[in-house]
């Protein structure tokens, strides 16, 4: 038990040394700012703020907002008092101790003049220009294009390359459309980390080939059916399974040329096939092939639709005009 009373007494005695060493820095910290507030009210001290003036700027400002007597310019430096030196330092400095700021300073041949804190702002005591300089930006050349032209790095887009009249009787010879064939640019962003096109770029683009396949049909069907099939209205056609083949691989930069074929047209089952050819211009060959199934689709009714007469006569004369059209 009396054990235990002397370690409270401990305990307490601890808390109250705290409390007092505590309350003695809180005293000496309030006697610091109490000092340091009469030295920004002293106009005798390098702390002092005369009304109507800001402080520093910033932490790296270490001028002094006192009104100097004279000064040689708006943006002379600081009078040197040689009194802050030793009589040795002020020699080697060759100032005279009898020097005053003034003469250190040096006067105008016009005069000094005297200046308030409001008349320059403390941005003017730093030496910063009331007005500050815009940027300045040369004039454009006359010739845009001047010293600059798009490199001559795509030798399979050039006319005289024959490029694409290749790839045009490739797709004549192995039974391919040669109307409503898609040119497409390899993008940059078409490619993945491996440096090649990848390959959910490709379904997009034999995506993108069989509509404007489609669209190469307008000539033959009713006018009006294909915006409706475009737009989903009455009966159209819809995807209902694409594979695809990868032959090689494809990268940037080239153009790709993608060619269609339709093949068997079932009206009963109302469903047609598509093939695709995927011709690289740059490696002048076959780089893809893909084979899809449409079926005809009631937008309407939501249901799978039916094959008209003339629909299926219609692909049968694409068909038969297959090696006629040109790309």
């Amino acid at each position: 038990m009396l054990a235990a009373k002397q370690v409270g007494s401990l305990t307490r005695l601890t808390r109250v040394r705290a409390l007092q060493t505590t309350a003695r820095r809180m005293d000496d910290e309030s006697v610091r700012l109490r000092e340091l507030y009469a030295k920004f009210q002293d106009p005798t001290s390098h702390y002092h703020i005369p009304p109507g003036t800001n402080g520093p700027e910033h932490e790296d400002d270490h001028t002094s907002s006192r009104d100097p007597s004279h000064v040689e310019s708006e943006f002379s430096e600081p009078a040197i008092d040689p009194s802050l030196f030793s009589a040795r330092t002020a020699h080697k400095l060759g100032l005279a101790s009898s020097s005053s700021p003034a003469a250190l300073v040096g006067a105008s041949a016009g005069g000094t003049r005297a200046w308030t804190p409001r008349e320059k702002p403390s941005s003017a005591r730093l030496g910063v220009p009331d007005t500050r300089p815009s940027i300045q930006w040369s004039e454009p050349s006359p010739d845009p294009t001047s010293g600059r032209s798009t490199p001559l790095d795509r030798p399979w887009l050039e006319e005289g390359s024959g490029r694409k009249q290749r790839a045009v009787q490739y797709f004549k010879e192995n039974g391919y459309d040669t109307a409503g064939v898609l040119t497409w640019p390899v993008a940059w962003g078409d490619c993945d980390m491996f440096q090649h096109v990848n390959n959910v770029r490709i379904l997009r683009w034999l995506e993108t080939a069989r509509v404007r396949y489609w669209e190469s049909w307008a000539g033959e069907m009713p006018e009006g059916a294909l915006q409706d099939v475009m737009r989903g209205r009455g009966t159209g056609m819809i995807l209902k399974d694409i594979s695809i083949k990868y032959k090689a691989p494809i990268t940037y930069p080239d153009t790709v040329m993608v060619t269609n074929r339709i093949h068997s047209i079932k009206q009963e089952r109302a469903s047609f096939g598509l093939s695709h050819l995927i011709w690289s211009l740059k490696d002048d060959r076959v780089v893809a092939e893909g084979d899809s199934t449409l079926v005809m689709y009631d937008y309407e009714r939501l249901k799978k639709g039916v094959m008209s007469d003339r629909f299926r006569e219609m692909l049968e004369g694409v068909v038969e005009s297959y090696g006629e059209g040109s790309a």
